[in-house]
Parts: structure tokens; C-alpha cells; sequence
């Protein structure tokens, strides 16, 4: 939280200094939500996809137009259960679309609330500001998707990471590498005692393409330019995979 607010401060004070067409170089903040969940005994995907197309039909007559969201199982995590884990990661392009989404949830979603409940037990729910350092190629699609938590070394500016990050996409530009990448900031709902900065998150459409992708980091110098480029940056831990299935693509705002 207190580099989320660090951040967007610097950013504000950022826009007011540099020329108009040089903000265009600064992508927008989206927002996104996380919900944690376990399957309850007796349920399966199945049955939490039958909720999902009420849940899809909900959204189209509430307007949640430009709302995208994933259901995420686990591939690699710890103390993980591969059976009953299950997770919900939506994301909007604006704020107001994500407060929009959640208003109508609030006064007009409870009946499907209540057969999201019989399906799984969801025990957290956190919100991000979402940046698309790397947007993808495409639309919004199914993913392996990894999650690492960052921490940014003493005194890096948001101006240091958004170059940094401009050459490690050049970088992955020149090696053929079509994954998608975001950095997420901390607001509501994530723990108190959150000791990194943000998440970063790295979305590729295939496990095929995470494995040429991991030679080419762990074999083919990956590694060492990725330290080359983020070492005086930031640090960040082992990631999580999942497997993140699309239920809801929304337009292009």
C-alpha cells in the first residue's frame, strides 16, 4: 500500500511536468480484483461453470461491458490443493468501470452470489491498480499466468522502473517472447503486514510457450540480462503458476 500511494503521487506530479505527448509513453491504471477460494466438498469446475453463465448473463444485462475475468486453478504453488483451489481474478480498464461492476453486484447480485456460495467458500478479496506494462497481442484470452511478488530497492523512482521496464521489453521483443506482462499495486484487502512493493504478473497462452520462454531465460541468457536490467531495480520471489481459464472478455474502452 505505501508504495501504491508513493507511486501514484510521483505519477501526478510526473504529468503536470512533462510534455503532453510524452505522457502518452506512461500506460493508464486499470483495476483488478482477486477473490481466494477453495471449492467446497462434493463441487467441481463444472459446477462452478453453470454458476459462471448465469453469472455472464447477470453481467450483460448489468452493462459490465469492459469487465474481463479468469477463473485461476494452481499449477505450481506451495502448500496448494490442486483438487479444491480455485481462484477469481477480474480486471476493468478504469476504476469506474471496476466501482460500476461492484455497485451492481452489491444491489442487484445476490441471488447469483448466493450460487457462487453452494459452488466454493471464498475467504479473501483484494483489489490492485493495475498497469499493462506488456499488453497483449491480442485480446483477452485463457493463460498461464504467474504471479511474483517485487520489492523496489531503496531510492528507485517510478521514471527508473517504467525505463527499466522499456528495455526488458525490448529485450523480449528481439527474442521472440509474446507474453504479456503487468505490475499490480497494493489497495484494498491486501494484508497489513504486505512486506513487497507490487505483483508482477507474466501471461502467456500456453504451457508450450512458457517452456521456450524459461530456456531462454534459465539457457539462453535470460537470467543474466533480466539482472542486467532489474538488479539495481527491484527484487522479487518465486512465482506462482496457474492455469486461468477466460469466462469474460470484455470490449476495448
Amino acid at each position: 500500500m505505501r508504495y501504491w500511494v508513493a507511486f501514484l503521487s510521483s505519477v501526478g506530479v510526473m504529468m503536470t511536468t512533462i510534455p503532453a505527448h510524452a505522457q502518452q509513453t506512461m500506460p493508464p491504471m486499470g483495476s483488478a480484483e482477486n477473490w481466494g477460494c477453495m471449492m467446497n466438498e462434493g463441487k467441481s469446475a463444472s459446477d462452478l461453470m453453470k454458476v459462471v453463465e448465469d453469472w455472464n448473463e447477470w453481467a450483460d444485462d448489468n452493462g459490465l461491458d469492459a469487465y474481463n475475468a479468469w477463473i485461476l486453478n494452481p499449477i505450481f504453488k506451495s502448500d496448494a490443493d490442486f483438487v479444491r483451489e480455485a481462484g477469481w481474478f477480474g480486471f476493468a480498464p478504469s476504476f469506474t468501470e471496476m466501482g460500476k461492476g461492484m455497485q451492481a453486484w452489491m444491489t442487484t447480485g445476490q441471488k447469483i452470489n448466493d450460487q457462487f456460495n453452494k459452488a466454493w467458500t471464498c475467504s479473501w478479496h483484494s483489489e490492485m491498480a493495475t498497469m499493462l506494462v506488456r499488453p497483449p497481442t491480442d485480446g483477452p484470452s485463457s493463460a498461464i499466468v504467474s504471479f511474483s511478488d517485487c520489492t523496489l530497492k531503496d531510492g528507485v523512482t517510478p521514471p527508473a522502473l517504467m525505463a527499466a521496464t522499456a528495455k526488458w521489453n525490448a529485450y523480449l521483443d528481439e527474442n521472440g517472447v509474446t507474453a504479456a506482462i503487468a505490475y499490480h499495486f497494493p489497495g484494498h484487502g491486501n494484508p497489513v503486514d504486505m512486506a513487497a512493493d507490487m505483483k508482477v504478473s507474466t501471461w502467456r497462452p500456453s504451457l508450450e510457450s512458457y517452456g521456450r520462454d524459461a530456456d531462454l531465460y534459465v539457457n539462453g541468457g535470460g537470467l543474466q540480462a533480466n539482472q542486467a536490467i532489474f538488479g539495481d531495480v527491484m527484487s522479487c520471489d518465486s512465482a506462482r503458476m496457474y492455469n486461468a481459464t477466460l469466462i469474460r472478455a470484455g470490449q476495448a474502452q
